[in-house]
């Protein structure tokens, strides 16, 4: 018995699209800078230079967190959580027996609710990019995979 769950941050914008969005976007600021600029309002253009930098910067920031990936694996034994983005930059094993999944409110009532993986003292997050109705659906995957804390795997 191997399950794999992969979750992924809802990332709408393909890879293809991303420099056209960046050239509609910047086009008519950097026209409206240079009509400015050619009537004596030079100061204009390091501005909307400065403004296609932020756009350039919050996109690729967009799509480094595009791929992100979380993979949680659960065997017989354990319950291996991978993450990073493309490769696995961070892997850590559990023992499915002591493993339990909780749902925890949250601190502030602005924040989503998180979903932990627990074994005695340690405690993982798992599911941060998704919503708070698909963090509930995942809990109750989970908790059928891993069944309750000190149960006995079954082979």
């Amino acid at each position: 018995m191997n399950y794999d769950i992969v979750i992924r941050p809802n990332a709408s914008l393909p890879a293809s699209s991303f420099l056209q969005t960046i050239v509609i976007i910047s086009f008519p600021s950097l026209l409206l800078a240079l009509l400015l600029a050619s009537m004596g309002f030079w100061m204009v253009l390091p501005f909307a230079l400065l403004q296609i930098l932020a756009i350039v910067y919050a996109f690729s920031n967009y799509r480094q967190r595009a791929r992100w990936i979380e993979r949680i694996r659960v065997s017989a034994n354990l319950v291996i959580i991978e993450r990073g983005t493309g490769l696995c930059e961070e892997r850590i094993e559990l023992p499915r027996h002591w493993a339990r999944v909780q749902l925890e409110p949250p601190a502030d009532r602005l924040k989503p609710n998180r979903l932990v993986l627990r074994t005695s003292m340690q405690a993982y997050e798992v599911a941060s990019c998704l919503t708070d109705s698909e963090r509930i659906g995942l809990k109750a995957r989970l908790h059928d995979l891993i069944g309750p804390a000190c149960h006995t795997p079954s082979s």
